[in-house]
């Protein structure tokens, strides 16, 4: 009678471990995957400042551009009415 009582007990032990076992496995599996989620999205916040960066730098050299062309072109109307008056003057 002894003997069924401790094989009950280590049945019953052995049970609970192996079940003590694949909680833990599913617990390290869900954070080894919220680490990778991490991680994902780090490398996703890098490539979106980069592009952002990039975008930036393209909006700012066009803009340098516009304003040449304006300071040209102003510079172009001046030179023009500065000639205009000349003829008028004359």
């Amino acid at each position: 009678m002894n003997n069924y009582v401790e094989l009950g007990t280590l049945g019953i032990i052995s049970i609970f471990a192996v079940k003590e076992f694949f909680s833990y496995l599913k617990s390290r599996k869900m954070t080894n995957s919220i680490n990778g989620q991490k991680e994902v999205l780090e490398e996703l916040k890098l490539l979106n400042s980069n592009h952002l960066h990039s975008i930036e730098n393209a909006i700012n050299s066009g803009n340098d551009r516009i304003i040449d062309a304006i300071n040209n072109g102003n510079q172009k109307v001046i030179e023009l009415l500065g000639r205009i008056d000349g003829k008028l003057s004359r």
